[in-house]
């Protein structure tokens, strides 16, 4: 099945919204436990939109299956860089669509100006940082106990 990978449109809140809900409920991969607030996606989906912020999703059939998004810093000082934020639904996995998704959107970062992306990712999420390490990323830093997930600590890793 072909995969579209797009920049979020209005018509996507909804799709990205479960997407996240799905990821988020697994409990391994995000610092969220749930998917916020529906309106909420929607308020940080149309601050994506309204500025163009790098925020892409992946589509199979019209359906988000993954996104990938660099929220640009607001502080004067930190301007030039953003947090970049991503995940796959489980089936999509495995099949180098997070490296395209992940591919895209730091081109998209350069293409609106940033010079620095930075991110967190579980330190037994071995995958995730084989794959943030393959596209030049870096570690710049260990954040123990960073995380508390159902009674147990986890470290986070601090890489850009």
């Amino acid at each position: 099945m072909p995969i579209e990978i797009v920049p979020i449109r209005e018509e996507h809140i909804e799709g990205f919204h479960a997407a996240l809900g799905v990821v988020c409920r697994e409990r391994a991969y995000l610092a969220f436990l749930d998917a916020p607030p529906l309106d909420s996606t929607r308020d940080f989906v149309n601050r994506s939109i309204a500025t163009r912020s790098p925020h892409l999703v992946a589509l199979a059939d019209n359906r988000v299956v993954g996104w990938c998004d660099v929220t640009p810093l607001n502080r004067s000082t930190m301007r030039h860089g953003g947090v970049l934020g991503m995940g796959l639904v489980p089936n999509w996995r495995g099949q180098g669509l997070g490296e395209r998704l992940l591919r895209q959107a730091l081109e998209a970062s350069r293409n609106f100006g940033l010079a620095r992306v930075e991110l967190s990712v579980r330190s037994d999420n071995a995958r995730a940082e084989r794959l943030y390490r393959k596209v030049g990323f870096t570690v710049e830093g260990h954040r123990r106990r960073a995380l508390l997930v159902d009674g147990e600590f986890y470290d986070l890793i601090s890489m850009a």
